[in-house]
């Protein structure tokens, strides 16, 4: 697992929010007779457009697995209430790569 941060919690809040814009939005073009985007492809765009220097402090990678968590990270009203510099204590899913350590804070340097 990880801690979550603020840049994690910002970067699940935009992506999912997104999400749901995009579903509403589809919704209402597909209502007016328009070609409706595809939601996931707009989230995963925007998704790996942040900047790695921000999703490294996120603890982030820039791949799939990551953005599929992220998509299906349950935020609680709890998490948007605590005072950022607190969220460490609620914990995101697993790093697959392993370079992002929970228990320790620290990043893992490949050798």
């Amino acid at each position: 697992m990880r801690r979550l941060n603020y840049d994690t919690l910002n970067i699940i809040v935009a992506v999912q929010r997104l999400r749901s814009f995009m579903i509403a939005d589809s919704a209402i073009r597909e209502a007016a007779g328009q070609e409706n985007p595809s939601w996931f492809k707009s989230a995963e765009s925007y998704y790996s457009e942040i900047p790695d220097c921000v999703m490294k402090v996120a603890g982030l990678h820039n791949n799939r697995s990551d953005f599929e968590k992220v998509l299906n990270f349950e935020v609680t009203d709890e998490m948007l209430k605590t005072n950022h510099n607190k969220l460490s204590i609620f914990e995101f899913p697993g790093d697959d790569r392993d370079e992002y350590r929970a228990e320790t804070g620290v990043v893992a340097v490949a050798s």
